[in-house]
């Protein structure tokens, strides 16, 4: 079995219309926990990055631009979104609205990853 690729702690979250909210935390071996819901509650999942999913994390995070935010215009509905990766005083710190991420295509790659992950 091989090992999986190194990556940094990942924190994303999402709060959109409806009580919407997902929430999605990977530590830094790879451990996962999802947690997500709108009206109806979730259990929470959690799982471990495979190989594959960890190398395309890594891929993804190395293309990752420098923090920035959009935020969202006042007649916007929609969702705002945090992401953090890493600790510590290598932590980088992205607020967004999701509308934004065709303008992002590192950081929509990045989300999209995420979005799969459960």
């Amino acid at each position: 079995m091989s090992k999986p690729v190194p990556i940094p702690r990942i924190r994303y979250r999402c709060v959109g219309q409806d009580d919407y909210m997902l929430h999605i935390d990977i530590t830094d071996d790879g451990a996962f926990t999802i947690d997500y819901g709108d009206y109806t509650s979730h259990k929470p999942t959690h799982g471990k990055l495979d190989r594959t999913q960890s190398k395309q994390l890594a891929n993804a995070l190395a293309a990752l631009g420098e923090p920035r935010e959009h935020s969202a215009p006042d007649d916007a509905t929609g969702f705002v979104a945090e992401l953090t990766v890493g600790d510590g005083p290598s932590v980088r710190h992205y607020r967004f609205w999701e509308g934004a991420l065709d303008e992002e295509p590192d950081l929509k790659a990045l989300v999209r990853l995420l979005e799969v992950l459960g």
